[in-house]
């Protein structure tokens, strides 16, 4: 049973803490988008801030009006943060937005 535990613990891996406000990258695995076939995907949707913390491995994410059929709460594997430019005066234009396949409930 030790090295089980020995084995778990060196594999192991410390969620980042996210604060309200700071942007992530949402990943597009489990999100059904309008495009035709998955190769085509973004594997990262745009930046969605963060609202809340859940959990240690989960995020509250305010989502736009187009997502509103998707839950907004993601585990943190599934998201990546932002990172701000280190040109200065650099303008990075906001990544397209992403239709979102309508879910019935």
């Amino acid at each position: 049973m030790r090295q089980f535990k020995k084995y778990a613990d060196r594999i192991k891996t410390i969620p980042p803490d996210f604060q309200p406000g700071e942007k992530l990258w949402l990943a597009s695995e489990n999100i059904k988008t309008a495009r035709p076939a998955k190769k085509h995907e973004r594997r990262w949707l745009r930046p969605f801030e963060v609202l809340k913390k859940i959990f240690s491995h989960a995020y509250h994410l305010k989502m736009p009006q187009q997502c509103k059929s998707v839950y907004p709460v993601f585990r943190v594997s599934l998201s990546k943060p932002v990172k701000q430019s280190t040109i200065p005066n650099q303008y990075q234009s906001p990544p397209p937005q992403v239709l979102v396949k309508e879910q019935e409930e």
